[in-house]
C-alpha cells in the first residue's frame, strides 16, 4: 500500500510540475510571465520558467531585482542544448529553470 502511495504523489507532483512549466524564448516573454496583472493588488501567479541564460552572475542579479526572480535548478539533461540568452542576445549552451519563491 506504502509503494501506491508514492506512486500516486509522485504522479501528482509531476503533473503539476509538468502544467506549471513554460518554456520561454525571449526577455519580453520572461519578464511578462513573471509580472503580476494587477500593480494595485499583485497576485501570486507564476511557476517554472525554463529559458536560455549565457551564465552572467550580473545578469542574474538584474533579474532578481527586477523580478525576485532566481534560477531553481541548471537540469543535468539541458547542455547540448545551443541557443541564445534570452536577456544578452549571447551564446548559451544551456537552459535554466527560474522560478519566484513565495
Amino acid at each position: 500500500i506504502l509503494a501506491s502511495i508514492q506512486r500516486n504523489l509522485f504522479e501528482r507532483a509531476k503533473k503539476f510540475r509538468d502544467e506549471n512549466t513554460c518554456i520561454i524564448n525571449s526577455r519580453e516573454e520572461f519578464y511578462d510571465f513573471f509580472t503580476p496583472k494587477n500593480s494595485a493588488k499583485p497576485e501570486i501567479h507564476g511557476g517554472f520558467a525554463v529559458a536560455h541564460w549565457n551564465g552572467s552572475r550580473e545578469v542574474e542579479e538584474q533579474i532578481k531585482d527586477d523580478l525576485k526572480v532566481t534560477i531553481r535548478v541548471i537540469p543535468f539533461d539541458s547542455s547540448g542544448e545551443p541557443g541564445q540568452c534570452i536577456f544578452t542576445g549571447e551564446p548559451s549552451s544551456r537552459r535554466v529553470v527560474w522560478a519566484k519563491s513565495y
